[in-house]
């Protein structure tokens, strides 16, 4: 769906303020980017240079087309110049739209070279541990069609030495490369099935899993947005953003299932470690009551943490 004018503003703000109440952990994209990027979304910023603004009909996310032009105005950013505060005054007086216009692109060019974006796809690793044993750890994020924000972390364990473990060529001083391969197995990978997920981590980096966590920024739902067809309507009377997580680790201590909307199904965890399934919610108060009752009715306890503030839209 395309969103109206007048509603887009609100719509980003809202998705913001629930995304900032929910204080995102490191399974996550990181909450400053992404922030920023929902910042150049806001025609308060960027007038209508980025639009149209396409919203996901059943994620109720933004679109991968309208989040790209973001990251598509940082490359303009970097190889043109702004324009001048006399060149839009000057416009200003001539012709207000087009000074306007000139303004918002100076504001959207200056927002995008100062601040980090979201990326369409990114691959991080590092060398975490060198001794007996060598650890590396990689975090993986994306962009998904279905205009989720998703990070894939995980860390691999191997013999300590300096050269080549699965697509890691470790150098001396702890430096890493690492075979591009590895982000095209979790481009095509991304939403299997965890531990699934997990076996085709350990099969190419030829080390032990210890630890894999996937988390979504999403869905966003809102009056509009196609609810699936198990969720109560009244959930999508109001604002209601989901963070849902899920580990499989060592060092997980608490294992349990604390998603409503998530039925892991039959999995074999391996010895030694334990999974953990999360679902957070931010939500408007016309919600907060049903989305309660949805939670226990599933017999699972999720943080619900309200979507409030003076200057902060309850509705869209």
């Amino acid at each position: 769906m395309n969103l109206p004018p007048e509603r887009i503003g609100p719509y980003v703000r809202a998705l913001a303020t629930g995304l900032n109440q929910l204080a995102p952990h490191g399974d996550f994209v990181p909450l400053l980017p992404a922030l920023a990027h929902l910042r150049a979304l806001d025609p308060a910023l960027s007038g209508d240079q980025l639009l149209p603004a396409e919203v996901h009909d059943t994620t109720g996310m933004p679109g991968f087309g309208w989040m790209q032009r973001v990251i598509s105005e940082r490359v303009l950013a970097a190889e043109g110049a702004d324009p001048r505060e006399e060149d839009i005054e000057r416009a200003l007086r001539l012709d207000p739209e087009l000074g306007n216009r000139l303004r918002h692109r100076r504001s959207l060019r200056v927002h995008v070279r100062e601040n980090d974006l979201l990326p369409v796809t990114r691959l991080e690793c590092a060398v975490r541990r060198m001794g007996q044993v060598t650890e590396v750890t990689c975090a993986y994020d994306r962009l998904a069609p279905d205009g989720r924000w998703l990070r894939i972390r995980f860390i691999v364990r191997g013999p300590g030495m300096v050269g080549r473990l699965g697509p890691f060529q470790i150098l001396e001083g702890g430096r890493l490369k690492v075979d591009p391969l590895l982000q095209h197995l979790l481009t095509r990978h991304f939403a299997t099935q965890l531990m699934l997920l997990r076996e085709q981590i350990g099969a190419h980096t030829e080390a032990e899993v210890v630890r894999l966590s996937r988390g979504w920024v999403g869905p966003f739902w809102f009056p509009g947005v196609q609810l699936p067809p198990e969720i109560p309507a009244t959930l999508g009377k109001g604002l209601l953003l989901q963070l849902a997580s899920e580990v499989v680790a060592e060092d997980v201590h608490h294992a349990a299932h604390l998603d409503p909307l998530l039925d892991p199904g039959d999995e074999r965890v391996p010895e030694g470690q334990q999974v953990f399934r999360e679902r957070r919610f931010a939500a408007s108060a016309n919600v907060m009551g049903p989305l309660s009752a949805f939670c226990q009715a599933a017999d699972i306890r999720c943080p619900i943490t309200p979507i409030e503030g003076r200057s902060r839209p309850r509705t869209l």
